[in-house]
């Protein structure tokens, strides 16, 4: 009983934050405002302020993590509506999720070497720019420090949701095609609902290169650590 009271606490106080996350970017439309990040921040200080670890509070927010997976699969709707621009585009989406998922493992690699940062640890990164609910799996599979992927991951998604807006900006990219690939391949499922912000075509672009990223990884990554 004490543990579904807790869980129903933990639950009601995240989507809290959420919506008042959302009212937030209402307000100030910025990738700086976006909901999870104001959610999560505000999440983060209450825990240290009432003193619960996250082990705990991941504990009693299961649910919610279970819900990803489902999440994931709906994100197969606006594939399926754009099938034919993706299909007609699938040469540059693969190579863009190659060369992007390779540049990120690489520069992960190498930045762990660089700061000394433990094995398990190291294997986590690797994978943060998988979603969640796959990464999870295959950190199992090369011994990748399981606690530490989820965290990983969101950081990653969301600082990627935050600033590829402003690169994409920047350098004047308006193609749907190259709009929609790297929030699909470095932010995974909140890159994913950023790009549906800038237009159902670049939203289809970023679920189809989010679920390529996992399925090619899932088989690459795990080959790779039988040659380590």
């Amino acid at each position: 009983m004490i543990h579904l009271i807790s869980s129903l606490m933990a639950l009601a106080i995240t989507v809290m934050y959420f919506i008042f996350g959302v009212k937030i970017h209402r307000l100030w439309p910025n990738p700086v405002t976006i909901p999870i990040f104001i959610s999560t921040i505000a999440l983060i200080v209450t825990l240290l302020i009432i003193d619960i670890p996250y082990e705990q509070y991941a504990d009693f927010t299961s649910f919610i993590t279970y819900l990803l997976g489902p999440a994931t699969v709906a994100l197969a709707y606006p594939l399926y509506q754009h099938r034919k621009l993706l299909v007609q585009h699938v040469q540059p989406i693969l190579f863009g999720i190659l060369s992007g998922s390779g540049m990120s493992m690489l520069i992960s690699y190498f930045f762990s070497m660089w700061l000394g940062i433990p094995s398990e640890w190291s294997r986590s990164l690797l994978i943060k720019t998988i979603t969640t609910p796959v990464a999870v799996d295959i950190g199992k599979v090369i011994e990748a420090n399981i606690e530490v992927i989820p965290m990983v991951v969101i950081v990653t998604g969301m600082f990627g949701a935050m600033i590829i807006p402003s690169i994409l900006k920047w350098l004047h990219v308006k193609h749907p095609i190259a709009k929609g690939l790297p929030f699909g391949v470095i932010s995974h499922g909140v890159g994913t609902a950023q790009a549906i912000k800038e237009g159902e075509r670049e939203g289809a672009v970023s679920g189809a290169a989010m679920a390529l990223t996992a399925t090619i990884m899932s088989f690459v990554i795990p080959i790779l650590f039988l040659f380590v």
